[in-house]
C-alpha cells in the first residue's frame, strides 16, 4: 500500500525549489489562481502569472518585460543592484554574467529575430511534407523493437529516441551520426532543480554540441571560394547542415560558429523534451480513457483535435521566466522594476475564466487551439508544426500496432489509486515513466 504523502503548505511552498510541488502542479496553481491572476510568491522577488489573458498579456509585453532570464526564472542572479524604475540598460550590459541568457528563448529584439531567422529555415511547410516519410519510417523502426514484448516503457524505449532522431533527420545528419546521437542522449532527463553548475555541464547535450560543433566546421570550411571546388574531393557534401552552417541572418550578417552550434544543440535539448513528455502525456490519456482510445482507434482524423486537449490540459512547459525591467502594471497589480514573473502555460490553460470545466479531458471541446502550450508572440514555439505531426504520426502508428493499449499496474497502481512520478524540474510537466501493456497487433 502506497504512503499518503503529507500535505504540502501552499502558502509557503517555494515553486522553484519544492520537489513536492512536483506531481500535481495543477493544484497550485489552482491555489494561486484563488489569489488573483497576478499574485506574488513568498520568496525570490517572484509573482506568479497564473491567468490565460494575463500570460498573453505578458508574452506580448517586451517593453516592460525581459525575457533575459527565460531558462533560469527566478534563479537569475542579477549582478548589479536594482535601483529605479528602468532597468533595461543594465540587464542588457550584464548579459554576459546572466547564466543561459546567451539561448535564444533568451535574446530580444533584433538578436532573436536574426537567430530565429535560421532556424525558420528547417520548419517551412515543404520541408515538413519531405520529412514525412521519415517520421513515419523511425516510427515503425523503433515500434519493431519492442512490438513483440506486450509492453513498453514509452518515455525511454520510444519518446526520447523518436524525438532525438527525428531533429537529426530534420538537420539531414548522416545514420552514424544519428545513432550516436541517440546513444548519447538515452535516457536523458531535465535538469533537476537542485542541480549544481558541474551537473549542469554533465548533460549529454554538451558532448553533442561539440560533436555538431565539429560537423558545421567541415560544412562551413568546404563552402569557402577557396576550397569548394576541391571539397568533393574530401567527400564533403551540400546536405541540410550545410545550408544552416552556410545561412546569413536577412541584413546578411554572418552567425558565428557558435550561433549555428548552440541553435543546433537547443533544437535536440528542445525537441526531445518537449515531445517526448507531450507524447507520454498523450498516451496516458489513451490507457486511461478506454473510450477516447476506442474513438481515435475509430476514427483517426481526431488524433490532431485530441493532441490540442492533451496540450491545453497537461502541456510540457510548466514556467518560463521573465524580469520586469520597466515598473508597470499586470492584471491590476504593480509590478516594480526587477520583479521576476513566474509565466505558466500549464496554469493558463486551466484557467476557468477562458475555459469551461478546465480540469476535464474534452475532444469536442470548442475553440481547442486557443490554448497557450507552445506560448505567444515573438518566442511562440518555431517548432509547434514538427511537434504536432510528430505526436500525430507516432499516436496512429503506436494504435495501428498496439491493441488494448493499458498502464502496467505494476508499475502505476491499480484503478483508483494511480501514481506518477514527474521529473524534479520546474521548467517542464515531464513523466519520469510510463509503462504500458498492450496486445501486439
Amino acid at each position: 500500500m502506497l504512503e499518503a504523502k503529507p500535505a504540502i503548505d501552499y502558502e509557503t511552498a517555494d515553486f522553484y525549489t519544492d520537489v513536492a510541488l512536483v506531481d500535481d502542479p495543477h493544484a497550485y496553481f489552482a491555489f494561486l489562481r484563488g489569489k488573483g491572476p497576478v499574485t506574488r510568491l513568498p520568496y525570490r522577488n517572484v509573482m506568479a502569472v497564473t491567468g490565460y489573458e494575463e500570460m498573453i498579456q505578458l508574452a506580448l509585453d517586451t517593453e516592460h518585460f525581459s525575457t533575459i532570464n527565460s531558462v533560469v526564472g527566478a534563479m537569475v542572479e542579477l549582478p548589479f543592484e536594482v535601483k529605479g524604475d528602468d532597468i533595461s540598460a543594465e540587464l542588457e550590459a550584464a548579459r554576459s554574467k546572466i547564466a543561459f541568457s546567451d539561448q535564444i528563448v533568451s535574446q530580444q529584439g533584433k538578436r532573436h529575430s536574426d537567430l530565429r531567422s535560421i532556424l525558420a529555415r528547417l520548419f517551412t511547410p515543404s520541408r515538413l511534407r519531405e520529412l514525412e516519410p521519415k517520421l513515419r519510417e523511425t516510427a515503425d523502426s523503433l515500434i519493431d523493437e519492442f512490438a513483440r514484448d506486450g509492453k513498453v516503457e514509452l518515455a525511454e524505449q520510444y519518446g526520447g529516441p523518436y524525438a532525438t532522431l527525428v531533429i537529426a533527420d530534420l538537420l539531414g545528419l548522416p545514420d552514424r551520426v544519428r545513432n550516436r546521437f541517440r546513444r548519447l542522449l538515452e535516457g536523458a532527463v531535465p535538469v533537476k532543480m537542485d542541480a549544481t553548475p558541474e551537473e549542469m555541464m554533465k548533460n549529454p547535450l554538451v558532448e553533442l554540441g561539440k560533436d555538431l560543433f565539429k560537423l558545421i566546421v567541415k560544412r562551413r570550411l568546404a563552402a569557402h571560394p577557396l576550397v569548394k571546388p576541391i571539397a568533393g574531393l574530401f567527400g564533403a557534401k551540400h546536405d541540410i547542415l550545410a545550408e544552416v552552417a552556410t545561412a546569413r541572418f536577412p541584413d546578411g550578417g554572418k552567425p558565428s560558429l557558435i550561433d549555428i552550434t548552440g541553435l543546433s544543440a537547443f533544437l535536440f535539448g528542445a525537441g526531445q523534451d518537449t515531445t517526448n513528455r507531450l507524447l507520454c502525456a498523450c498516451m496516458k490519456v489513451i490507457a486511461t480513457h478506454p473510450d477516447v482510445q476506442q474513438a481515435l482507434r475509430d476514427d483517426p482524423s481526431r488524433i490532431p483535435d485530441f493532441i490540442e486537449e492533451t496540450l491545453r490540459l497537461d502541456g510540457a512547459v510548466k514556467s518560463g521566466g521573465r524580469i520586469c525591467q520597466k515598473s508597470t502594471t499586470l492584471g491590476g497589480v504593480e509590478v516594480k522594476a526587477g520583479t521576476v514573473m513566474l509565466m505558466s502555460p500549464l496554469a493558463a490553460n486551466r484557467d476557468p475564466k477562458r475555459f469551461e470545466d478546465p480540469d476535464q479531458f474534452k475532444l469536442d471541446r470548442p475553440k481547442i487551439k486557443e490554448h497557450v502550450a507552445f506560448g505567444r508572440g515573438a518566442h511562440t514555439c518555431i517548432g509547434a508544426p514538427l511537434a504536432r505531426r510528430e505526436v500525430t504520426v507516432s499516436i496512429e502508428r503506436l494504435l495501428a500496432r498496439m491493441g488494448n493499449i493499458r498502464l502496467s499496474e505494476a508499475h502505476h497502481g491499480a484503478e483508483g489509486q494511480r501514481h506518477f512520478d514527474y521529473a524534479p524540474t520546474y521548467v517542464l510537466h515531464a513523466l519520469s515513466s510510463l509503462h504500458l501493456e498492450f496486445d501486439p497487433v
